[in-house]
């Protein structure tokens, strides 16, 4: 009997509410001053309730704007990863533009060039591992001028000769370190034009036909092309430095080790001297 009195009276009150929501709505817009007092008083009561239900679903609606918001950041995270490798690329390509630039500048006005015509080549091919040791290649070839045997020189001094006929954009260069590699120097201060040989990677050159025994020869001095008549190289062009002396008693003759003074390792830029022997005669 109970539970149908208290079922018959939810019926009335949510009836009496639907009315009263009717109502309500009707005078509120009508502006009727009493339901807006109404009306706030109302929200009022109802104010703890809200605030609880706000606390109660704040953390899921921080959580849904968690995960809505990941791929954003995500994403925007992936672009500044992408911009610091952009930078840091970029920075490697113009420290690198800055030391070729350094290199090729180099090799431009060498003193002892004078007015020979040349040709700046940059070294495409080195001369790495074990099975060639003594020769690179170079991006000039024959629409350059570049002709065999020509003279291949950097700022140090001689470090070669143009190996073989050329192609048309590309040549190979033999390098003086070659142990069958030849050259006339000469001892600056002297007349006694001697023979110099490669002594093999990364070791000094060797002087040991042509200078006699007599002749005055210090360590310290300054070895050079010698340029006799048809030499394949100019006078004058940098070698290197004596750094030891020792006598051939048999054949009369002194043999000379010679500090190179212009390296043939990591060979970036070179210079090819366009000399002719023949023309310099006419």
């Amino acid at each position: 009997m109970a539970t149908g009195t208290r079922t018959a009276r939810s019926r009335l009150t949510l009836i009496f509410l639907l009315l009263s929501s009717a109502t309500l709505l009707t005078l509120d817009a009508r502006d009727f001053e009493p339901l807006q007092r109404t009306e706030e008083t109302l929200a009022e009561l109802i104010s703890p309730f809200r605030s609880g239900a706000d606390r109660l679903f704040e953390p899921l609606g921080d959580a849904w704007a968690g995960i809505t918001g990941y791929d954003d950041l995500k994403a925007e995270n992936q672009a500044l990863q992408e911009e610091l490798q952009k930078l840091a690329g970029q920075q490697i390509l113009e420290s690198d533009a800055a030391v070729r630039l350094e290199s090729l500048l180099g090799q431009l006005g060498l003193p002892y060039v004078q007015d020979i015509p040349n040709v700046v080549a940059e070294v495409v091919t080195a001369n790495v591992g074990n099975f060639d040791r003594y020769s690179v290649q170079i991006n000039r070839g024959s629409n350059d001028g570049i002709r065999n045997g020509m003279p291949v020189v950097t700022r140090g001094g001689l470090i070669g000769r143009i190996d073989g006929e050329p192609g048309r954009e590309y040549a190979q260069v033999a390098l003086l370190t070659d142990p069958e590699f030849e050259v006339g120097v000469l001892a600056v201060g002297t007349n006694d034009v001697a023979l110099a040989s490669g002594g093999g990677h990364g070791a000094p050159l060797r002087v040991d036909r042509g200078l006699e025994i007599d002749t005055e020869v210090t360590v310290g001095q300054q070895v050079v092309t010698s340029g006799v008549d048809r030499s394949r190289y100019p006078p004058g062009i940098p070698i290197g430095t004596v750094i030891d002396i020792d006598y051939d008693e048999a054949r009369l003759l002194q043999v000379l080790t010679v500090d190179l003074s212009a390296t043939t390792d990591n060979l970036s830029f070179v210079t090819v001297l366009l000399y002719d022997p023949l023309a310099q005669e006419r």
